[in-house]
C-alpha cells in the first residue's frame, strides 16, 4: 500500500501504537501532537487519511483543527477519522460528518476493528466527493442562547466553508452588527436579556444597510407578527442540517 495515513493525537503512547500498527498492516505513517503540526506539514505528508484525536482535554483543539483542515482547499477532500472517548454525536451530526468523508470511532476499540474501519475509509474516499465552499468573505452571525445549537450550526457551516461569528443574545447580536458587516444572520426569538422581536426592533432603527436575517423558531404563527422586511425566511425548529445548509445557501451567494 502507497498510502500515507497521519496520526495526531497529543498522547506520546497512543500515537506509538497507531504507528505501529498502521505500519504492520502496510502502510507509510507519521504521527505528531497537535501542537506540531500545520496545514503545511499536511502537504509535505500528502497523507490519504488523517487520524484525529478528540479528548475531553483537547476536544476544543481537535474541533479547530478539523475545521481548519475543512476550510482549505488544499486539505479539504483528504478523509478523517476521529477516534474519542470525549463526546456523543447525534445520528444527524454523525451522517453530516460522514458526508464530507469525517468517520468517528469511539474509545475504547477492538484493534481489528479499528484498521478494518481504516481500510473502509481510504477504500470510500476515491468513490465520494466533498463539496466545501471557501469562496465566502462576510461571516454568518448565529444568534442563539442555547449553547449545544449554536456549537452544532456553527460547526456545520465552517466545515461548508462559512466564516461564523456568534452571539448568545440580542445585545451582543447588536454589538456584533456595529462592529461589522454579515452576509446573513440567524436569528433566535426565546433568548434572555435581549429577545429575537427586540434584537429586530432595534437593529431596524440602525441606519446602515441590513443583513439579511433567517429568524430560527419554533413558532408556527412567526409570519404574521409584523416582521421587517429584511426579515426574509423562517427556518422551524427542530431543522435538520440538509434544511439548515439549503436555507443558509439560498440567501448567501459567494463573494
Amino acid at each position: 500500500m502507497e498510502t500515507r495515513i497521519v496520526v495526531i493525537d497529543n498522547d506520546e503512547s497512543m500515537r506509538d501504537l497507531f504507528t505501529l500498527a498502521l505500519k504492520r498492516e502496510g502502510w507509510r505513517v507519521s504521527g505528531y501532537a497537535y501542537a506540531q503540526v500545520e496545514i503545511a506539514t499536511l502537504l509535505q505528508d500528502r497523507p490519504g487519511l488523517i487520524i484525529l484525536d478528540f479528548t475531553a482535554q483537547s476536544g476544543g483543539t481537535g474541533w479547530r483543527f478539523l475545521q481548519l483542515l475543512k476550510m482549505e482547499d488544499e486539505t479539504a477532500k483528504i478523509p478523517i477519522l476521529i477516534t474519542t472517548t470525549a463526546f456523543n454525536l447525534s445520528a444527524d451530526i454523525r451522517g453530516y460528518l460522514s458526508s464530507l468523508e469525517i468517520g468517528i470511532i469511539q474509545k475504547p476499540f477492538d484493534l481489528n476493528t479499528f484498521l478494518a474501519l481504516v481500510q473502509k475509509t481510504i477504500t470510500q474516499a476515491s468513490l465520494a466527493g466533498i463539496i466545501v465552499s471557501g469562496d465566502r468573505i462576510l461571516p454568518i452571525l448565529v444568534v442563539d442562547d442555547m449553547e449545544d445549537l449554536n456549537d452544532t450550526i456553527t460547526l456545520v457551516l465552517r466545515l461548508e466553508g462559512y466564516q461564523v461569528v456568534t452571539a448568545s443574545n440580542g445585545m451582543q447580536a447588536l454589538d456584533a452588527v456595529s462592529r461589522g458587516d454579515h452576509s446573513l444572520i440567524l436569528l433566535d426569538i426565546d433568548m434572555p436579556i435581549m429577545n429575537g422581536f427586540e434584537f429586530l426592533a432595534a437593529y431596524d432603527r440602525l441606519l446602515k444597510p441590513h443583513s439579511p436575517v433567517i429568524i430560527v423558531s419554533g413558532e408556527a404563527d412567526i409570519w404574521t407578527l409584523g416582521l421587517p422586511s429584511f426579515v426574509v425566511d423562517v427556518l422551524p425548529k427542530p431543522f435538520t442540517i440538509t434544511q439548515l445548509l439549503q436555507i443558509v445557501g439560498k440567501f448567501t451567494q459567494p463573494a
